[in-house]
């Protein structure tokens, strides 16, 4: 019987889910001795993806799901012992693998929430524990973190560009015959946490209680000798779902034929779906007829109400300009390919690296890429329910009590040598992003299962973003500051490695 892949990997916790190299690492520290030495590794980006100004996190719950069952069962270590180096002996030593077969987690691990907004360079995870145990989620967590919160991030900004008129409308996810993953399970989880409303993907639904929805395909109006009859059909037998889809043929008589649909089914017609062509032309256009066929009958009620849907691959831009620059009187968005592959950022670059072993501060220096010393946290400032800038503290700083600071509090800019301080003063309102997820391989904190909670969260703290950072095109860049010991432990690092 074949197996289902993806329950097999996040549902079955299987510790294969790693890159080779993890795993012939972990084999070098176990005969060095060196397997049970503390490390700390931190998941950070560098950059924001879309040309945008903030990330949404999204994928803790699978992540956790993994994390729950992971371990090397008989399958994997008979895998592992078929593995070969180029001179035929094994890949892995017996004595290793028998040790991999006995192991439990013994991570401890902090995180942000799902649906928390975030920023360059920050921690979103904070993993402590045996090094090689460390290492070897590493593959998962990025797998898992990077693509999720790249499309919750796509979702936000095109449901953000739903309502950029002011008017509030609906974003649907219609992605799973172009999504890059079989099921389409992520790419839709990951849209509603950003913002879409529903799914057309079935086992999403099911899965995940995501609203289904969806209208119809040309190729059932194809399957008929005209549209008329095609639209009369399938309204008999949708009656509660009776949108439309009309420009197979030519947009201005599929119009009028749903609306003669109507009329001689005497069903309600519930909407119109756009799918090609110049939008926004068309849907003025389809009010236009709208608005002479009511004058025409006594029986407008029937289709004067109904929705406009419109698709045909589209994207924040494209959203943004329909509803506030051509005024296109849609009501609803339905987004596919540059949703669920985020087209324009295919990936979000996140990476994990080691901050902390046996204690000691680690730090990468790199041209653009040198990271900050020992395990953080990250403490958010908020003014006026606004959020006003970010400052990266020392995992072990306890700066904020009853959601205030407790002492003023210096941060420098990352990347300034020697100036850009801010001084942010004790009692300002203010909250610790990173919370334990688990200790010692024990969960402390179950992540939040319900989606629409974690949309609501996510919905809560862009609402609490101000504006300017959530423009679609040359956003204002969010502050995010060292606090002033860590940025004198990176500086003595960076002056210690090289020289200075």
């Amino acid at each position: 019987m074949m197996k289902n892949v993806r329950e097999n990997v996040v549902s079955t916790g299987s510790a294969l889910f790693a890159d080779l190299y993890h795993l012939t690492m972990a084999q070098a520290w176990f005969f060095s001795k060196k397997e049970n030495e503390i490390k700390t590794s931190e998941a950070f980006f560098r950059k924001c993806p879309f040309g945008g100004s903030y990330l949404m996190t999204a994928g803790l719950k699978e992540f956790s799901q993994w994390l729950d069952n992971w371990g090397f069962n008989s399958d994997d270590i008979k895998y592992l012992k078929t593995l070969k180096n180029a001179d035929g002996n094994p890949k892995f030593k017996k004595e290793f693998l028998d040790f991999l077969s006995k192991q439990k987690l013994q991570l401890t691990i902090k995180c942000v929430k799902e649906g928390e907004v975030v920023f360059p360079n920050e921690p979103v995870y904070s993993v402590s524990g045996p090094c090689w145990q460390v290492d070897m989620v590493e593959a998962a967590l990025l797998n898992i973190f990077n693509s999720q919160s790249l499309i919750a991030t796509k979702a936000s900004r095109m449901a953000l560009a739903c309502k950029s008129d002011g008017i509030e409308r609906p974003l649907l996810e219609f992605g799973v015959r172009r999504g890059q993953e079989l099921g389409g399970l992520s790419a839709s989880r990951a849209s509603f946490i950003g913002g879409a409303v529903g799914t057309s993907n079935i086992v999403a639904g099911k899965n995940f209680g995501i609203p289904v929805s969806g209208t119809m395909a040309h190729s059932f109006i194809m399957s008929f000798e005209n549209e008329l009859d095609a639209f009369k059909k399938y309204m008999k037998s949708s009656v509660g779902n009776t949108i439309l889809l009309v420009d197979t043929y030519d947009t201005r008589e599929g119009i009028k034929n749903a609306i003669k649909a109507s009329l001689e089914t005497g069903i309600k017609l519930m909407g119109m779906r756009i799918d090609s062509g110049d939008l926004a032309y068309w849907a003025k256009e389809a009010k236009k007829i709208i608005e002479t066929e009511a004058k025409k009958t006594k029986k407008s009620y029937l289709f004067k109400d109904a929705k406009l849907i419109a698709s045909n691959d589209l994207d924040e831009y494209a959203i943004e300009n329909l509803v506030a620059i051509q005024k296109a009187p849609f009501d609803i968005m339905a987004a596919g390919t540059k949703l669920v592959t985020a087209y324009d950022t295919p990936a979000l670059g996140g990476v994990f690296k080691t901050k902390s072993y046996m204690g000691e501060p680690k730090i990468k220096i790199a041209e653009g890429k040198t990271t900050i010393p020992g395990a953080t946290n990250v403490v958010r400032i908020i003014k006026n329910n606004k959020f006003d800038g970010d400052v990266i503290v020392r995992c072990d700083d306890n700066v904020v009590e009853d959601q205030k600071l407790n002492r003023d509090l210096i941060s420098y800019k990352i990347g300034s040598l020697n100036g850009d301080k801010k001084i942010i003063k004790k009692g300002t309102e203010a909250r610790v992003l990173l919370d334990y997820l688990m200790i010692d391989g024990k969960f402390v904190n179950i992540p939040e299962s319900d989606l629409n909670i974690i949309q609501a969260y996510g919905k809560e703290n862009l609402n609490k973003l101000d504006n300017s950072h959530k423009r679609l095109s040359n956003p204002h860049i969010y502050g995010v500051g060292l606090e002033n010991s860590l940025f004198s432990l990176q500086q003595n690092l960076i002056n210690l490695y090289t020289g200075r």
